[in-house]
């Protein structure tokens, strides 16, 4: 898992540069922190241990999955808000079924440990599928949490750090792209 957990900090900024994206600050910040919890804090020192630490970091991989997925159909669309209303529809189901995805292959990889290393990181032997259904769900939680951010957002222009992350990394990104 050292492996592992060495790897980890670069899967963000391998995304980025595979879409030719430059990181914000906030998006270097939030990568830097998660995997500081996610495999210094919660591998080294065994905080996996406590009660609802892995659960914790999966709602915390659910929020930034679901900006991501923002990012990509906002990039895919090359418009920083939804103009159209019948993109409304589409947009919101696309940011939780790319959200939702994350985390099932996240739980995939996990099962790949289990199977290929002894590595029981989804608590197989001990809860069977219910640790890894219980990840997934926490990651849906903060994906229709963040879509009502976004909705809010649309409604009344009520903006908050996720809808900034998200804005800066656009206009980092596809919006100076778009310009040029």
């Amino acid at each position: 898992m050292g492996f592992v957990a060495l790897l980890t900090p670069f899967l963000i900024p391998l995304l980025f540069r595979l879409c030719s994206w430059k990181m914000t600050w906030e998006v270097r910040i939030v990568n830097l922190v998660f995997v500081y919890f996610a495999s210094l804090i919660g591998s080294c020192f065994h905080w996996y241990q406590l009660p609802y630490f892995d659960k914790i970091l999966h709602f915390s991989s659910g929020l930034f999955g679901t900006i991501l997925a923002v990012l990509l159909f906002c990039s895919i669309k090359q418009q920083k808000k939804i103009i159209q209303k019948q993109d409304h529809a589409i947009f919101l189901i696309f940011i939780n079924a790319v959200n939702m995805s994350i985390a099932l292959l996240w739980e995939f990889f996990e099962y790949l440990m289990l199977v290929l290393f002894n590595n029981d990181a989804i608590n197989h032997y001990t809860t069977g599928v219910h640790d890894s259904i219980t990840d997934m769900l926490c990651a849906t939680i903060a994906g229709l949490f963040i879509t009502f951010l976004v909705i809010r957002y649309y409604r009344n222009g009520k903006s908050n750090f996720f809808i900034q992350l998200y804005e800066n990394m656009y206009d980092t990104n596809i919006g100076k792209q778009k310009d040029a």
